[in-house]
């Protein structure tokens, strides 16, 4: 199966090529502001590695946030316009769950936490015990001083969320992180790549009208239209 996976949602955007369980390309950038230049040429780039083009894709993937609002929109749009154009089906994954996925010590749960702003994280603590994360909490979007009241016992902590607000988090909480610092903490277009492969193997797939993107929040401008302000850090 061939497998041409886009995210999008954080700082960190990529495309790769998964083909029969192997990572074949994979191209990625840090800087989000470019996400939308970038997005085209990754994929030209990682299918010319591949020997594909675009009709060889059995199936698309797309991380569907939560992130950035206008991040998300980058990977779903050519996602979806790549699986009407070729009629071929999508599968789509949490930004939250990729995360997780990308956890090796199995011992304990995986919180995801991704730097949502205005002092608030998106989160989801996560069973990583089976084939793939499965949700304890969340998705959701809480304020970095609410988290301690969501979390309740051990857990490895992955995201950008850490380097954004870990300096704010009380010392209660503090005890109950660990990390690992060979984990990256952005979603990989890789990690998506495989994950949405097991997935369309097994039947888990949907066309392209059916994909709905995770915002979890209202976008910035809704927010400030609606006078919602920055969230207090302690």
């Amino acid at each position: 199966m061939k497998v041409l996976a886009m995210e999008t949602s954080t700082l960190l955007g990529g495309v790769a090529v998964v083909i029969d369980g192997q990572v074949v390309a994979e191209e990625s950038s840090l800087r989000q502001k470019t996400h939308s230049e970038n997005i085209s040429p990754f994929v030209d780039h990682c299918l010319k590695k591949a020997h594909l083009k675009l009709e060889d894709i059995d199936v698309f993937a797309v991380g569907r946030g939560p992130g950035s609002f206008t991040g998300i929109r980058v990977a779903a749009n050519a996602g979806k316009t790549f699986a009407y154009s070729f009629n071929k089906p999508m599968v789509t994954i949490d930004t939250l769950m990729l995360l997780a996925a990308q956890v090796k010590d199995k011992s304990k749960p995986a919180l995801s936490i991704i730097n949502a702003y205005k002092n608030m994280v998106y989160m989801g603590l996560f069973d990583i015990t089976g084939a793939e994360p499965i949700y304890i909490k969340g998705p959701d979007a809480v304020p970095v001083r609410e988290l301690k009241n969501h979390i309740h016992s051990d857990c490895l902590v992955v995201g950008d969320g850490w380097e954004a607000y870990s300096e704010y988090f009380p010392e209660e909480l503090m005890k109950k992180f660990s990390r690992d610092p060979q984990l990256p903490d952005h979603a990989l277009a890789s990690t998506l790549g495989l994950m949405a492969e097991r997935r369309a193997l097994s039947g888990r797939t949907l066309d392209w009208k059916s994909f709905v993107p995770l915002y979890i929040r209202a976008s910035e401008a809704e927010e400030t239209k609606k006078g919602i302000l920055i969230s207090p850090l302690k």
